[in-house]
């Protein structure tokens, strides 16, 4: 089988080597697009040399025992669009430029090129590993060297206490600084709204932050049956996106009757810090079901591999 991938290679990192894994695992023939100088400046990327970059890969490549052919990508395609190649090993970064690129072939009449994308390589504070986080001093061989900073978009209490339990415990061999900012949306969401709410919190919260956490509730409808969400989405400085989810629970009819009128959840019930929940169950608190749904959104940043 003939593979083909492409990178910068600036430091040669976890990542690169999850990449280059899979190419050797699946391909017998392997050829890797390594970004010229041209192109990294295209891209407004500070890298060494491409002939250093180039010897660099081939002393990795040689240490392993694997044997590729180099290519120098002076654009985001190079041979692929032209040559005929079995499969393309992406990370999720680079997916849509493989996807842009069978585009490409199918308008030619070449036959599109099988993508594999490969799983992030993760660090201990579960953000993606690049070379520019390790430039920036964050992190060094997978392990985080300075304060993680985490900003929740709502400045409600219950929210704000649940996401530091969470993250307390998950990453409790770090040291982590907690910020929040108000984040307006829609009121007392239902359906689909509740995750756009949840999801336009933590991308708001993010910015400037290594995580912004996004927490939102509300009323869905399955099989004719109402049902009360708690959706939670953490967002990271790279773009990785991860959600969760907590158990719902049906919802009264006179709830649901008083949310027809305008009113939200929290103005039907005198006790929002427990939250409905309790008062259905006098047992259960709200904020379980969003350490819940934290948790849940943290789950495929734990351990992401076998």
């Amino acid at each position: 089988m003939k593979v083909c991938l492409g990178g910068t290679f600036d430091i040669i990192h976890e990542g690169h080597e999850k990449l280059l894994e899979k190419a050797f695992e699946i391909g017998e023939d392997v050829v890797i697009g390594l970004s010229s100088d041209g192109l990294v400046k295209k891209f407004g990327k500070v890298a060494e040399k491409y002939e250093k970059r180039k010897r660099n890969l081939e002393k990795f490549l040689e240490k392993k025992g694997w044997k590729a052919k180099i290519e120098k990508l002076d654009d985001e395609y190079g041979t692929t669009i032209s040559e005929n190649f079995d499969a393309i090993v992406v990370s999720p970064e680079t997916k849509k430029n493989a996807e842009i690129i069978n585009n490409i072939r199918r308008k030619k009449g070449l036959k599109p090129i099988k993508i594999i994308c490969i799983s992030y390589e993760l660090s201990n504070d579960g953000i993606p590993i690049s070379t520019s986080r390790i430039k920036n001093g964050e992190i060094r061989k997978g392990k985080r060297l300075i304060p993680l900073k985490v900003c929740i978009g709502s400045k409600n209490k219950i929210k704000i206490d649940a996401v530091k339990e969470i993250f307390d415990d998950i990453f409790s061999n770090m040291k982590i600084e907690y910020y929040k900012i108000e984040v307006k949306t829609e009121k007392q969401p239902s359906g689909e709204k509740i995750m756009e709410g949840a999801l336009k919190r933590a991308l708001n919260a993010v910015k400037g932050n290594d995580y912004g956490i996004g927490i939102e509730a509300g009323l869905k409808n399955e099989y004719g049956i109402n049902f009360i969400e708690h959706y939670a989405v953490v967002a990271d400085k790279t773009g990785y996106i991860t959600y969760g989810k907590s158990p719902s629970f049906q919802c009264p009819e006179w709830v649901i009757e008083e949310i027809k009128k305008g009113k939200e959840i929290k103005e039907i019930l005198s006790f929002e810090e427990k939250g409905l929940i309790w008062h259905l169950s006098n047992k259960i608190e709200r904020s379980e079901l969003i350490k819940n749904a934290i948790l849940m959104a943290l789950i495929p940043r734990i351990k992401n591999k076998p």
